[in-house]
């Protein structure tokens, strides 16, 4: 894919970083929501013609993509909603002690599949649990103890113990800068806890749309520095993508009332997948 290639030219090291990285990953699965087996590998040129398919029939319902597997073989899977009209990355649960975001993520995946408008005709891949191992242990790292949002290939990375000793050193890295790789979004949002805020890397575009989701959120706007490593700074600085970090709190949702709790990020989130 061209513009997959263009996205991950600047700067070269990360290009260079990246490609080696990728090329251990395990070979990708696409089966649908039901189980059923996967299909045999499609003729060249047969998958786009399918797709393009599809899109004339109307929405889809998502499909699972498994993009790799954790430090102790927990799947890193998305949930892929078809479009034509540009494509939105969300993930949650890079840190596994904010199971909040992983479960806003997955409350969004619910409501653009029962509301297919809400795509806006998009190509939405959601990645709700990004760090499957440290979810299970409620521990912000994965399972080699690595903080997988300081472990991308940046102008600022540093090597350490809870870096890792290389960018994408961690598989679960490794799966996340793969769907970027593959699906190429004009956009990437990254929900976390517990800051707080709406935070933008990549320039004036990613600020713009920070204050729009802003406008409908009960989060504010906070310019956060950019750390080490982080999928801020990479897919915002290195890849120069709208980039936004959605901050939520260390709230317990089933403590609350949990639709009026993440009512208002979902249409924090629609905005992102509408303008992103």
């Amino acid at each position: 894919m061209a513009f997959a290639a263009h996205r991950l030219v600047r700067p070269a090291f990360v290009a260079v970083a990246v490609t080696g990285a990728l090329a251990g990953c395990a070979a990708e699965e696409v089966v649908a929501l039901a189980p059923i087996a996967p299909a045999a590998a499609p003729r060249r040129g047969a998958a786009p013609a399918r797709r393009a398919a599809r899109l004339e029939a109307g929405p889809q319902p998502p499909m699972r993509v498994l993009l790799g597997g954790s430090v102790r073989g927990r799947p890193i899977e998305a949930t892929v909603f078809e479009g034509g009209g540009g494509c939105v990355l969300i993930l949650g649960g890079i840190h596994g002690d904010e199971p909040v975001s992983s479960a806003l993520v997955g409350r969004l995946a619910d409501h653009l599949e029962a509301r297919p408008e809400a795509r806006f005709g998009k190509r939405v891949v959601l990645i709700p649990r990004a760090n499957p191992d440290g979810l299970a242990a409620a521990t912000r790292w994965n399972a080699n103890g690595v903080d997988l949002n300081r472990n991308f290939p940046t102008g600022n990375f540093t090597a350490g113990r809870r870096h890792g000793a290389a960018p994408l050193s961690e598989p679960e890295s490794r799966a996340l800068a793969g769907a970027i790789a593959r699906y190429a979004p004009s956009c990437v949002v990254s929900v976390h806890g517990p800051l707080e805020c709406i935070d933008a890397d990549g320039g004036a575009a990613s600020r713009a749309l920070a204050q729009r989701m802003a406008s409908v959120s009960p989060l504010p706007l906070n310019d956060l520095p950019e750390l080490s490593g982080s999928l801020g700074t990479y897919a915002g600085s290195e890849l120069r993508l709208k980039m936004i970090t959605y901050e939520l709190d260390r709230s317990n949702p089933p403590t609350r009332r949990a639709d009026d709790y993440f009512a208002p990020h979902l249409r924090a989130l629609l905005v992102a997948v509408q303008e992103g």
